[in-house]
This record gives C-alpha cells, structure tokens and sequence, in this order.
C-alpha cells in the first residue's frame, strides 16, 4: 500500500503545506498564552485565511481581538464562531457578553446573559458566575448617564474650541461619564491639534476611571502609544522627586528663585505628560532648569542652542502665553 499523503490546501495562487496551519495554530496558542496578542491574532488571522470555520483558530483570534480592544472585530469573530458551534460554548458565551459591554450595548448583554440562563443548562458555579456578569452590567447601566450629548467631543468640532473651552468640557464631564465617552476622549488626546494641556486632563481621568485604552500622545517633539492603566504618576515619582531635590541643593540659599524653578518645572511636567524628559539625565534637566532662570534674572541672556533642553523650556513658555492669549 503506497503511503497516504494529506491534501494540500491553496488559495489563489498560494499553497500551504499541510502542516503549516497546526504549525500556525499552536504558534498562535503559545503567543496567546505569553501575552503576545497582536502576533497571536496575526498567526490566527493566517489559519482563517485557509480554514475560515476551524472553531479553535476563531476562538482564539476573537480573544485576541478582544484583549487588543478591537471590539468591534472581535463581536464580529465571536458571531462567526457561534454559528460554526465553539469548543467551549459557556466561555464563548461569556466572552461575547464581555465584548457587547465593551462596546456599550448593554441591553443586548442583559438580554443574552437572560436567555443564557434561561436554557438551564449552567452548572451552579457558572451559574453564579453568570449571575455576577449580569449584575455587573446592570449596575454599568445604572451608572451610565443616558442624557449626555457627546456631539461637543467629536474631534472635529472640539479642536476648533479655544484651548480653555476644551479644558472646561473635559473637566465639567462627569467621571461617570468618562467610558460611555471614550471613543471621542481618545480620539481627542491622539489629534496632534488637540491642546496639549486638555490631553494630559483626558489621560488623567481615563486612568482614574481605570478606563482601559491604548492611544498615540504627540506633544512637542515627543510621540509615543501608551496605556491609560500603566500611565505615571507625576507626583510620586523617583524621578521628578530626584530632580525636585537637586534643585533644592543647587538653590538651597536662594529660597524664592527655588519656588520659581519648583513653579517652571513642574508646569512642564503636565504638559509634556506623560513624557517625563526620558532623554535628559536628572543632573542635566536639574542644571538647565537653574540656568534658564539665572538667566531670567541676568543682563547677559544667550540663545540657547535649537536642540538644547534649555531651548525647550524657552519654548515651553512661549506656548503658555500663546495659549493665555487665547483665552
């Protein structure tokens, strides 16, 4: 009997080896176990390509979508994978519930955690389990206020405001508020012609709602994607208290030129947030600090040099009474 070979399979012009996508599949499962969810959804992605029904490979890229926040994506996959009949039916359910709350259509949840119990067939500690999720999202719903016109928010309108009308909005917005408005909060803290100081009040009240995203801050010359979770905190903070301390032995004599420093610092401080001059040391950011206020109260005052930190602080400055002058 000859030897049995397994079929190729090929789509267009492209022809994967059979065992290709179990290769895939399980680089996939072990990225996804590591945390690594973009390269995870990519390798599942892959699978799909060929074997678009194959419930593992769903299951675990509606997962991944939902752990990269691609909500929208990931209801998508989980409805794909509902139809084709999942591994685990309960925990599918329970991610689809979690993507329809994410994605702020709580009454669709309600109505899918009831018919879910009502089929009887949750063991009791899922039941409770079930029940807690419910609760959960009834008490979002509660919580949420229904009456909020978010139309000010739209990037479009709200970059046009003076930058202390944007700071208003954001500030008078009820923290409740914050995630049924995150869609537009973040689109506002990631436009480059947001005022920069209204973006480090949205990043602050995300992370004191534990609001969960991921966006890309541009402010001067620095540009980075951060997460609201994992933001820093300005004021306990090693670092900036290093740098505070090192201003005052450098100006422990000088008292009231001290609190001008201690002033300058930390305005900056919150409006680069939530970059914190990374590529300056602490002795070199201590040092253009002092001499840039020397400087402010002597005759002889330099250009600092176009690349300098001291260049910067110049620059800094002349933003905040552009702004003031806007107001």
């Amino acid at each position: 009997m000859g030897k049995k070979h397994r079929q190729l399979k090929k789509k267009g012009n492209l022809i994967v080896f059979p065992n290709t996508l179990e290769r895939l599949l399980a680089e996939g499962m072990q990225l996804l176990k590591e945390g690594h969810y973009r390269e995870a959804e990519n390798a599942f992605r892959q699978v799909l390509d060929f074997e678009p029904e194959d419930a593992a490979a769903l299951g675990a890229y509606a997962y991944s979508l939902f752990e990269l926040e691609d909500y929208e994506a990931a209801l998508e996959a989980c409805e794909q994978l509902l139809k084709v009949g999942p591994i685990r039916y309960l925990e599918t359910m329970e991610l689809y519930i979690s993507i329809l709350m994410q994605l702020r259509r709580y009454n669709e949840a309600e109505m899918t955690i009831q018919a879910l119990i009502g089929e009887d067939i949750l063991p009791r500690e899922r039941l409770e389990q079930f029940e807690q999720l419910r609760a959960l999202n009834e008490r979002i719903v509660e919580q949420t206020p229904s009456n909020i016109d978010l139309t000010p928010f739209k990037p479009e309108t709200f970059i046009k405001l003076p930058p202390a009308e944007q700071e208003s909005l954001i500030l008078d917005l009820p923290s409740s508020a914050y995630a049924a408005a995150k869609t537009e909060l973040l689109a506002i803290a990631g436009h480059p012609e947001a005022d920069m100081l209204t973006k480090t009040y949205i990043l602050f009240m995300l992370h004191q709602e534990e609001v969960s995203a991921e966006v890309e801050i541009r402010k001067f010359h620095y540009t980075g994607i951060v997460n609201t979770l994992d933001l820093p905190d300005p004021v306990h903070n090693d670092r900036l208290r290093e740098i505070r301390k090192l201003f005052a032995d450098k100006l422990e004599k000088d008292p009231s030129r001290l609190d001008i420093v201690l002033e300058l610092f930390d305005r900056h401080v919150y409006l680069i947030y939530p970059f914190l001059f990374e590529e300056f040391s602490t002795d070199e950011i201590a040092y253009a600090y002092v001499n840039f206020v020397e400087q402010l109260f002597s005759e002889d005052v330099g250009e600092a040099p176009s690349d300098s930190l001291e260049d910067f602080i110049a620059k800094a400055e002349r933003w905040f009474e552009a702004r003031n002058n806007l107001k």
